[in-house]
């Protein structure tokens, strides 16, 4: 019998055994709750997850086995890409041709909450006995006036992955402070071989994805666009990560043009040596390349001792005015089954949705994950803080000041100074004071 550990990987403690007897009677309530649900129908699930090897391939898994026991049911399984899924989904949303199924991430996913655009799932979940307390913190973003709208899917707490076999090759040793990793950076650059010490975003367009791969970096200088609701973009901090980003672009020390399509790819070939991710790039490197994959290390981005870490959190939801609702909530219940959640951990390898779900075998097998695990329970979301119904807006201003500056010769200073005073008068549109 599998034993599952918490984030950490340490040994069950009484509290973690009774959570273990609330997984087994929640996959009996879930079980006896699947006919109940389920009705004829098919499931409109588009997402940008469908074409990838992990969440993709968990998709299909758990999609292939649900209809399979529920032949009335199946799932139109559209694949968008991520660029453009979030515009439109807003559009088909509020246009009233809703999806079934809704994936969105931590600023989107409040966006649709706060619009009141999702369907409560409170009566699934109680129905599959299912508590907001069985999920991970990030659940409490889906919650409003005591309603639940929607369940985490996965958790993807950001970290450092390192191609170990790169720096030994180099003599170089694993990074400890900025000064450290700098000097990965510059000597693992080589023009001639198109070899890299660090990948990070250095393009332009798509603000909400070139957002997602810098975050951690400014998190990690302790650098925040926002702070308790208002704008912070011209502190110090900002000031410091702005310029070490804009230093790395000018000098060509990251895939100058690249976007994540390109250089995950060649983090997976060896030819990037390190890259911050969640632990879905485990999966992406596992799938990809077998020699990599036994060389990864990773650890918290080591920029400066004010840093901390983000994480993104993929969120499921059912829009109002779905056409199978019910057919849907019996899908996503079906997810949260236990033996789903373990193979989420399997092929994703992300943090699953429901507490205490990672495997003992499994954080083993995989030493790399043990830093996710650790710094999941002290991420936060890497969503504007305070202002996370906003944060589409927001990164949406953000962007086109990023790439003033990577390409457009504005300084970081000049850079900040306009990125506060435009989230500044973004907040008073949003947010008027009282007269």
């Amino acid at each position: 019998m599998t034993r599952i550990l918490p984030f950490g990987g340490v040994q069950m403690r009484a509290r973690t055994l009774s959570r273990s007897l609330r997984a087994g009677l929640m996959a009996s309530a879930l079980t006896a709750l699947g006919p109940v649900l389920t009705q004829a129908g098919e499931i409109d699930y588009p997402s940008y997850h469908w074409n990838e090897a992990t969440y993709g391939g968990f998709l299909k898994e758990l999609t292939a086995a649900y209809t399979a026991e529920h032949p009335d049911v199946t799932v139109k399984s559209t694949f968008m890409p991520f660029a453009s899924y979030n515009d439109q989904m807003y559009i088909d949303i509020t246009s009233g041709m809703p999806p079934d199924v809704l994936t969105a991430l931590d600023p989107e996913f409040r966006r649709y909450v706060d619009a009141d655009l999702l369907e409560p799932l409170d009566d699934y979940l109680a129905a599959a006995g299912i508590s907001v307390d069985d999920f991970i913190a990030p659940e409490q973003l889906a919650m409003k006036d005591g309603h639940v709208y929607g369940i985490v899917f996965v958790a993807n707490p950001r970290a450092l992955f390192i191609n170990k076999k790169m720096l030994d090759d180099a003599g170089l040793p694993l990074p400890t402070d900025l000064e450290s990793f700098d000097k990965v950076v510059t000597s693992l650059r080589d023009p001639a071989t198109q070899t890299f010490g660090l990948a990070l975003t250095a393009t332009s367009g798509a603000p909400s994805q070139q957002f997602l791969e810098y975050a951690p970096v400014f998190a990690a200088f302790g650098a925040k666009f926002f702070t308790e609701g208002k704008p912070t973009a011209d502190t110090p901090e900002m000031i410091k990560a702005l310029s070490w980003y804009k230093n790395l672009v000018d000098q060509g020390l990251v895939p100058k043009g690249s976007s994540f399509d390109v250089y995950r790819p060649m983090f997976v070939n060896g030819k990037v040596a390190m890259y911050a991710a969640g632990p879905f790039m485990g999966g992406v490197t596992a799938a990809g390349n077998e020699e990599t994959y036994k060389n990864l290390v990773t650890m918290p981005l080591p920029l400066s001792d004010a840093g901390k870490p983000i994480t993104v959190t993929n969120y499921l939801s059912i829009p109002k005015g779905a056409k199978n609702k019910d057919e849907a909530a019996a899908l996503l219940m079906e997810m949260l089954k236990p033996q789903w959640q373990h193979r989420m951990v399997e092929i994703i390898k992300a943090i699953p949705g429901i507490k205490g779900m990672v495997p003992e075998d499994f954080a083993k097998q995989n030493p790399w994950f043990g830093t996710f695990a650790d710094v999941a329970s002290t991420a936060v979301s890497y969503a504007p803080e305070g202002a996370e119904q906003y944060g589409s807006e927001i990164i949406n201003v953000i962007g086109p000041h990023m790439e003033a500056m990577l390409f457009g010769n504005v300084s970081p200073e000049e850079t900040a100074k306009a990125m506060q005073e435009d989230l500044t008068a973004l907040m008073a549109e949003k947010c008027p004071l009282p007269h």
